[in-house]
């Protein structure tokens, strides 16, 4: 519909192609659309309601807390003989389905109640700290290994699997590659002797301005060494007073750099043996005008 004018054309008022009552009822009519949103304001041109589909945001995975007696926590207790005094009833997972739960996340009883009691009511999107993942049977017999992320806080409840070390042994796992177990001091290789492949905490306790901090390493039948990112490898050497070692990418860019300086190098070779090999051309161009003047001059003198 269109706004219908009441503007005389000149012809006279019954002259006019509609009738007054119904200019003023189209009028009404249009003005009523105007205000519901389906004339546009500026040109009067009806226009359909456009439909919007409501954004309800990313869809989040649930936080599911685990019983304290869950089955998947039994091969954990007597893997890394874990202390009863463990909050088992705080750990959560993020998926229903046990293929998927690759991370066992824990949140203290606080955060738990209020996740709990207001599923429907908040969105959450992290929480928790993360203290085991999923590991292959290849890496190790237990389905979920420790993670350094949250070793600091799982390091309390663990029994046999925690290690005082000195500094110089901490050193030695955080070397570039891994350490025979023989080399460690003889009363903890021995204890690491008869360990099967698994995941073990080396800790080292504070000492002056130093800070205590755990590590998490990878104990196989001969080697030991540090389970941890570069970064936190580097960290952690800084705080022994060690040399920071060369990280991956610092090493990419280091070859970079020595390949673009050869490169370099090659280019100019070639551009100064150009250079000469061109000198010596015109060196023989020169040599030979000079003996093509002498032969004109001798037969001229002839």
């Amino acid at each position: 519909k269109a706004v219908v004018s009441t503007q005389s054309t000149g012809e006279g008022e019954n002259n006019v192609g509609v009738k007054e009552e119904e200019v003023e009822k189209v009028n009404k009519e249009a003005e009523e659309e105007r205000e519901e949103g389906t004339v546009h304001t500026n040109t009067n041109i009806l226009v359909d309601k456009m439909k919007f589909k409501k954004y309800n945001g990313y869809k989040e995975d649930p936080y599911l807390f685990l019983e304290s007696d869950a089955q998947a926590f039994t091969p954990i207790k007597e893997w890394y003989n874990i202390t009863d005094d463990f909050p088992f009833g705080n750990i959560f997972v993020r998926s229903s389905e046990n293929t998927k739960q690759r991370n066992l996340s824990v949140a203290c009883r606080r955060i738990r109640d209020i996740i709990q009691q207001n599923e429907n009511r908040i969105k959450v999107i992290n929480c928790g700290l993360k203290l085991f993942s999923y590991s292959k049977p290849a890496f190790s017999k237990c389905p979920y290994r420790l993670l350094q992320s949250g070793i600091h806080y799982s390091s309390r409840y663990l029994g046999s699997k925690l290690f005082s070390v000195s500094r110089d042994d901490m050193a030695k796992v955080l070397s570039a590659g891994g350490v025979p177990k023989a080399t460690l001091e003889a009363d903890l290789a021995e204890k690491l002797k008869d360990l099967p492949t698994m995941i073990v905490v080396f800790h080292l306790a504070a000492e002056g301005l130093r800070p205590e901090f755990w590590v998490c390493v990878y104990a196989t039948e001969n080697n030991v060494k540090s389970y941890v990112t570069e970064d936190e490898k580097n960290h952690f050497r800084l705080m022994l007073g060690l040399e920071p070692l060369l990280t991956e990418r610092e090493k990419k860019k280091l070859d970079a750099m020595e390949k673009y300086r050869e490169k370099k190098r090659i280019e100019a070779e070639m551009g100064k043996d150009g250079e000469e090999m061109k000198e010596s051309e015109e060196a023989k161009e020169d040599g030979a005008a000079e003996t093509t003047e002498e032969g004109d001059h001798t037969e001229r003198t002839d």
